[in-house]
């Protein structure tokens, strides 16, 4: 007997050997549930539904089949879409039984209360509960390069008949969803979305810090200045036009809350990486995280180090 999971044929001759898939095909399940795969609905109608499900659970009710149904009715659209709704909810664990998930209420209950970063992030972790959606994710890694075409990879490698419907929104889901294909905001981040964002923290905070310029006599304006990473939180910082290297810039492991104690050991920590001389400036950025998860606003604490040493610091913030 032959059985087919994603694009691996294995061969099963005994009792023992399906017994052995068995065991290898639950520990693989271990940080995933496959909860089959249906996604033909878009993103924004999706967070939609979930804020009506969570205002029907506070008047006693949380069957999908009526939520949808009044949701549709609502917005005068044809009732048959339920059918193309009410899958894709049970394929990213939204819904079982016929009723609508903890997960699922709580990202409605966000929604509906205008917290649209949270209600992303809350709806990252359910959906990466699917195999599918996570076998996309961790194909792309940390980039959105060719996405298409992964979503694509990842749908046959299932088996999947492919529907130009159901892959151009299980694109838009991993858009939203999955940070590198996201535009970064800072007002709204998880420690995942904040290692994508990196440069863009960086960068927002040297714009910020025109002023720190000006206290050292920095002749430089951020404006002229472009970043290129030159290692792992590390960043050499150039002159646009000429491509002149001018300064180094580390940024630094967050900091969560007002922990002013870590925040000075992180600062020091960082002392040494640039000599004196060695550059017209370095510049330190240890990001802040206030809140709570998944949802951390960011502001920075800014160091600059001119050539001589001198030096001039503040928080600054980054959105």
């Amino acid at each position: 007997m032959q059985v087919r999971v994603g694009d691996r044929v294995y061969e099963i001759k005994s009792q023992a050997e399906l017994e052995a898939l068995c065991r290898e095909l639950r520990a693989s399940l271990d940080k995933c549930a496959y909860n089959s795969w249906y996604i033909r609905i878009p993103p924004d109608r999706l967070l939609e539904i979930l804020a009506e499900a969570y205002l029907s659970q506070s008047k006693g009710e949380v069957s999908v089949a009526s939520v949808v149904g009044r949701y549709l009715e609502r917005l005068g659209l044809s009732k048959s879409l339920t059918r193309t709704i009410t899958p894709t909810l049970s394929a990213l664990g939204l819904s079982a039984g016929g009723v609508f998930s903890r997960s699922a209420i709580e990202v409605g209950r966000l929604v509906y209360e205008g917290r649209r970063g949270e209600a992303i992030a809350a709806l990252r972790a359910a959906a990466l509960k699917n195999c599918v959606l996570r076998d996309i994710v961790e194909k792309l890694g940390d980039a959105c390069d060719d996405l298409i075409n992964v979503v694509e990879s990842a749908l046959r490698s299932y088996g999947k008949s492919l529907r130009s419907d159901e892959v151009k929104y299980t694109a838009e889901l991993i858009k939203l969803v999955h940070p590198p294909c996201t535009p970064c905001s800072l007002n709204c981040v998880d420690m995942a979305s904040l290692s994508v964002c990196g440069q863009a923290l960086v960068e927002r905070a040297i714009s910020n810090a025109s002023d720190l310029f000006e206290k050292l006599d920095i002749s430089l304006l951020p404006m002229h200045l472009t970043l290129v990473k030159v290692g792992d939180g590390l960043y050499d910082v150039l002159v646009r036009e000429t491509g002149k290297l001018v300064g180094l810039v580390a940024l630094a492991e967050p900091v969560e809350g007002g922990r002013i104690d870590k925040l000075r050991d992180v600062s020091k920590s960082l002392e040494g990486l640039a000599g004196e001389g060695q550059y017209e400036f370095y510049m330190k950025v240890i990001p802040i995280l206030e809140g709570q998860p998944p949802c951390y606003k960011a502001k920075a604490f800014v160091e600059i180090i001119r050539a001589d040493l001198e030096r001039a610091s503040r928080i600054i913030k980054v959105e």
